[in-house]
């Protein structure tokens, strides 16, 4: 029963714990949300009063300086002259109406009617000074500005100016490297074909010289031949005279030995035969010892010759292969040369082209960049007309308005109307239909384009006199 009873105590029902915490928090729930939302708006409606405020603070600046603006400044004070002339127009009635009422009005009525009056001039005359000291101010602050212009237009011209003598500069200096590069280029194939000549001359004299070299071994050849030659004659004369003596000499043996046999015929036919023989040995052996000396002597030349033959012929391959390999390794270093030119060119090529682009992207840029310029200047131009043309309307609805008012209210409205037609500007001139109703107050340009002033000046004169015209330039009046 205990549990029971709690659990249907702690239960969702309405007359339950949790159910009337539940509600409360519902309650709670819809109480905070209409709290946000009255919250909301109060903020909605506190944005609009704020919103209206800045609105109407916005609109009292804009009339404020709408009212600073020389053309309002002046149809203001042609409003004050039209006040001025209604209250001098009542006070001459007025006076008129003293004066025929009361003609004989004592001295001190006159005098202190004199009082006022001068007063009143008096006043006028320190609103006209003030004027005249806004206008000399305005004035001056208008000079000054275009002082300023002018000379932000002669700092941008001189760096104009600076930047054409550098790029200038930039072009001279590269023509200089590369008349520098030509240079140093010819000098090379000229250094090159100096070189190549030489080595042509070279090769010649070298092949006299062995040409030369070649007849003096022939000639030393040829010389030792015959030197040879002469000798074997001679060897040959020799023998033939040592034969001879010899024959001479057994001829006297023979002669001797046949007085020996007729004096001594037992004993000597023994010695002489050994005699003979000796003799016959003797002459043979030398006779060997002479043919194998002269085979000597003939193998000596004949190898001598070889090894001269074989060490020209070494001689002159070595020459050879030596001016193979110089030709060869000048070959390479032609190749090399010319391969590292080939280089050289390529990658100057690639620097000029690379130069040009810069180059042509820097004319582009600039190009673009004047473009630009004249595009916002254009469009600075429409959107200053379209303002002058909008404060234009502005102003005679303003005008409009007002002369309304001064034609109610009986005031004159002679001056009011020569302001409204004024024309923007201030100026004297015939109005600039084309250019937002503008009446201007100067000349024409001068020779650097500088605004002339409204008397004819010295240097009005002088472009009068330089333009070949008989005319007045500008306007004065």
């Amino acid at each position: 029963a205990v549990v029971s009873t709690q659990s249907g105590h702690y239960g969702r029902g309405g007359n339950t714990i949790v159910g009337k915490r539940n509600k409360r928090l519902n309650a709670r729930r819809i109480r905070e949300e209409q709290e946000e939302k009255e919250r909301q708006k109060l903020d909605i409606e506190e944005a609009e009063i704020k919103a209206a405020e800045r609105r109407a603070a916005i609109e009292h600046a804009k009339k404020l300086q709408y009212y600073q603006t020389d053309r309002v400044k002046g149809f203001h004070g042609a409003l004050l002259l039209s006040e001025v002339i209604k209250e001098r127009e009542a006070q001459i009635q007025l006076k008129k109406e003293i004066n025929n009422a009361m003609k004989n009005a004592d001295d001190h009525l006159l005098q202190w009617e004199e009082q006022q009056r001068q007063a009143a001039e008096k006043v006028e005359k320190d609103k006209a000074s003030v004027r005249e000291k806004e206008t000399a101010l305005l004035r001056k602050t208008q000079y000054e500005q275009a002082q300023d212009k002018k000379k932000i237009e002669i700092a941008e011209r001189v760096q104009d100016i600076e930047e054409g003598k550098a790029i200038q500069k930039d072009v001279e200096q590269f023509h200089r490297s590369n008349e520098a590069k030509a240079r140093e280029r010819e000098e090379k194939q000229r250094m090159l074909k100096e070189n190549y000549d030489q080595h042509l001359d070279l090769e010649c004299r070298i092949r006299d010289q062995q040409r030369i070299s070649d007849k003096q071994t022939d000639e030393e050849i040829r010389l030792y031949a015959n030197a040879k030659k002469k000798m074997a004659q001679l060897r040959k004369t020799r023998e033939g005279e040592l034969f001879q003596a010899f024959q001479n000499h057994q001829q006297a043996m023979v002669d001797h030995l046949a007085t020996l046999i007729k004096e001594q015929v037992d004993d000597e036919d023994s010695r002489i035969a050994k005699a003979v023989g000796e003799r016959d040995g003797k002459r043979q052996t030398e006779e060997e010892a002479a043919t194998q000396k002269r085979k000597e002597m003939q193998m000596s030349i004949l190898k001598h010759r070889q090894e001269t033959m074989g060490k020209h012929a070494q001689k002159n391959s070595e020459i050879k292969n030596d001016q193979t390999l110089d030709l060869q390794r000048r070959i390479a270093e032609d190749q090399t040369y010319f391969q590292g030119q080939e280089q050289r060119i390529a990658s100057k090529k690639v620097e000029e082209d690379e130069i040009q682009g810069i180059l042509s992207k820097q004319a582009s840029e600039k190009s673009k960049k004047q473009q630009v310029e004249k595009h916002n200047e254009l469009e600075a131009d429409k959107r200053s007309a379209q303002m002058v043309k909008e404060e234009e309307d502005e102003f005679q609805r303003y005008a409009d308005a007002v002369i309304d008012l001064a034609k109610e209210r009986g005031r004159p409205v002679g001056p009011l109307l020569k302001a409204k037609n004024a024309g923007a500007g201030g100026g004297s001139g015939p109005i600039f239909e084309g250019k937002s109703n503008l009446r201007p107050s100067y000349q024409a340009n001068d020779a650097y384009g500088n605004q002339l002033p409204r008397f004819a000046s010295g240097a009005a004169k002088n472009v009068n006199e330089s333009s070949a015209t008989n005319k007045r330039l500008g306007f004065v009046w």
